[in-house]
């Protein structure tokens, strides 16, 4: 009678691990993608070119996406709030580039940062 009780046991602590896991992985996806928004930033920032300027918005657009598709284990309503505000502050960016606008658009990217700076100080 005893193995059956163990074999239970131990599929739900398997059960358990393997949640535990994906929360992690969801989590590690989402701090990934994090970082390499920041580096996409700062390389927009850094742009001298509009390609160049283009090359990382759209990094930051694609990052952005992703980031925003991953479930976040916190305050949810407020992440989402901060992904719509980051992909609409984009579009601004977006169309300073459409323009041919370099100081506009960087000017635009300026502002995510302060947003930024605002939502991760309400998710921690």
């Amino acid at each position: 009678m005893a193995k059956p009780r163990l074999y239970k046991n131990l599929r739900a602590l398997l059960c358990a691990s393997l949640l535990a896991a994906a929360s992690l992985a969801h989590a590690g996806e989402i701090k990934t993608l994090m970082k390499d928004m920041k580096r996409a930033m700062q390389g927009a920032l850094a742009s001298t070119t509009m390609p160049e300027l283009r090359g990382y918005v759209t990094r930051l657009e694609s990052d952005a996406q992703q980031a925003s598709r991953e479930p976040y284990h916190g305050d949810q309503r407020t992440y989402d709030e901060g992904m719509q505000a980051l992909r609409e502050e984009l579009a601004q960016v977006e169309e300073a580039i459409q323009a041919n606008n370099m100081s506009d658009a960087k000017r635009a990217l300026l502002q995510i940062n302060s947003a930024k700076k605002r939502y991760h100080r309400l998710l921690s």
